[in-house]
């Protein structure tokens, strides 16, 4: 839900768009592999669209939600006048919300997986996507929170969820998110919640899984329809454990001023500095009026949290008396060598 003046409590919510770029060296071969799923349903109408990439020979991956009651389909590559054929599904875990594809005559070079899901907070991660079809964006974040879907607690081993903070738009759900190795770690996925939006890697295990599985029967659309609840839709983010969170947004005590200060919250056991935040500004009508970029340099201790000092603008009338509510999100943050 959304929190609104005055009662000064504000949830980090982390997303960007899918058309965030890096120049980071470290995407490697994933960029040339991801790709643009156009779906249609029974009556040839489209659907929303999503992303995939390639993961074996004719085999793209992507979510599930993506091929959710298509009947056809195409892959899109780098130019939109390259087309491939789907030819069905071969595999799905609608609890997972992921699916397996067979593609005719493909012929790209896959993704590398990571064999073993290895990763802790502060981890740099990248969110690739290819929302046009007409070539690779890549988004650049961290691991910045973890929630176990059975049990709603900690965990990094089963129905786990990584929240990352390179979000990728809904039209790019499906797409990869790679390590500082190149490897996929997890297929990206937006999750809005009572008006928040999450962005998660649902980890790279259950990929393996699918691509295990033989194919049985002919391939169709029939695995298109679903059976199951997903776990995405649960409840579950009052769970959610972040790394690190903003907290306790307040306008300054001058009515006459737009300054405002905010607290960051230490949730792990290690000190963590240089702390990128970005404040968001909504209308009543929920629209963005004003961003800021908030750095803190000093550390934090492991459970502790800072207070920053005032930013903002001097006049109220800037941006104080245009706001309706506020949102801080969580960019980036180092964890402190000696505490690894």
């Amino acid at each position: 839900m959304k929190i609104k003046l005055p009662f000064l409590l504000f949830l980090v919510v982390v997303f960007s768009t899918c058309l965030g770029q890096s120049n980071s060296p470290f995407p490697g071969p994933a960029t040339g592999s991801t790709v643009l799923l156009l779906m249609y349903d029974e009556n040839h109408e489209a659907l929303p669209l999503g992303n995939g990439f390639v993961v074996g020979e004719n085999r793209v991956a992507t979510s599930f939600h993506v091929i959710e009651n298509s009947a056809s389909g195409f892959v899109v590559l780098n130019d939109k006048s390259e087309r491939y054929k789907i030819a069905g599904v071969i595999s799905k875990n609608e609890k997972m919300d992921i699916a397996i594809l067979a593609v005719e005559q493909l012929g790209i070079f896959p993704v590398k997986l990571a064999s073993k899901l290895k990763f802790d907070y502060g981890d740099k991660v990248r969110a690739i996507s290819n929302p046009s079809g007409t070539g690779a964006k890549v988004s650049p974040g961290i691991i910045n929170g973890v929630v176990d879907l059975k049990t709603s607690k900690l965990s990094s081993k089963s129905d786990t969820m990584i929240q990352i903070t390179s979000f990728v738009a809904p039209r790019c759900n499906g797409g990869p998110v790679i390590n500082e190795k190149g490897d996929v770690i997890g297929v990206a996925v937006t999750i809005i919640k009572t008006g928040m939006t999450f962005s998660f890697a649902v980890p790279v295990t259950y990929l393996h899984q699918l691509l295990s599985e033989k194919p049985k029967g002919d391939l169709s659309f029939k695995k298109s329809k679903r059976s199951k609840s997903s776990l995405l839709e649960k409840d579950w983010s009052n769970y959610l454990r972040e790394a690190v969170t903003g907290t306790a947004f307040k306008f300054d005590s001058n009515p006459n001023s737009g300054f405002y200060t905010f607290s960051v919250r230490n949730n792990l056991i290690y000190p963590i500095h240089n702390i990128k935040c970005l404040v968001i500004f909504y209308d009543s009508n929920q629209l963005p009026i004003e961003s800021e970029v908030v750095t803190i340099d000093d550390a934090i201790g492991p459970k502790m949290a800072k207070r920053i000092q005032k930013h903002g603008r001097m006049r109220r009338g800037e941006v104080r008396d245009l706001t309706h509510w506020t949102e801080i999100r969580i960019l980036t943050f180092e964890i402190d060598d000696y505490g690894n």
